[in-house]
């Protein structure tokens, strides 16, 4: 009461004003017998505190990035113009082709089908041989050059006598040969070597058979 009749005194007039300060009163004097302590004032941030700092989002992806994302990049291609990953599929594709290859030649080969091999090249040889007489028998220089024997060397079966001049005669006669084994001058020098009979002896022709 002497709280309030010392307050009308400062305030008088005002009496709208000593009643809500007589109900603020009750309320703070209510509240120290209830806890013992005033009423603790709301807590104001000093200006030292530091501020929350605003969280950061996520940066958006670039549109070039996004479009890249959806066709699948721009992937390097090889001098093939092709990507890594057809690249490896090509792979595949032609390890799988030699593999299957490869297992029919073994199944070929034990059925008894190898591939054919390519046939060796032979040629056919006229010679001419002439005799140093007209009186030279050459039916028997012919069966003489025929004692030769090589491999890939084969003789004709048959002969013929052409003149030359003066009465003498030549012997043509024909052989086979593989070209591989036989060299032609192997042949000329052995039936120039029967020298006791043979002046000369020259190839005419030579045809691949």
């Amino acid at each position: 009461q002497i709280f309030l009749s010392s307050y009308h005194i400062k305030m008088n007039g005002f009496a709208y004003d000593e009643l809500n300060l007589t109900v603020s009163y009750i309320f703070l004097t209510s509240n120290v017998k209830n806890t013992g302590k005033p009423a603790a004032a709301p807590a104001v941030p000093s200006s030292g505190a530091k501020k929350a700092e605003p969280v950061k989002k996520a940066a958006a992806p670039a549109a070039d990035d996004t479009f890249d994302d959806m066709f699948g990049g721009d992937d390097e291609l090889n001098e093939e113009g092709e990507t890594a990953a057809e690249a490896a599929a090509t792979k595949a594709r032609h390890e799988r082709m030699e593999a299957a290859r490869k297992l029919k030649e073994e199944k070929d080969a034990k059925d008894g089908k190898k591939k054919a091999e390519k046939a060796p090249e032979k040629s056919l040889l006229v010679l001419d041989v002439k005799p140093w007489e007209a009186d030279t028998d050459l039916e028997a220089v012919w069966h003489k050059i025929k004692e030769y024997k090589q491999e890939g060397l084969f003789w004709g079966e048959t002969f013929k006598l052409e003149p030359v001049a003066y009465g003498i005669k030549k012997l043509v006669m024909t052989c086979s040969i593989v070209d591989a084994l036989v060299l032609v001058d192997d042949i000329t020098e052995n039936i120039e070597a029967l020298d006791e009979w043979v002046q000369s002896c020259t190839v005419a022709s030579m045809n691949k058979i």
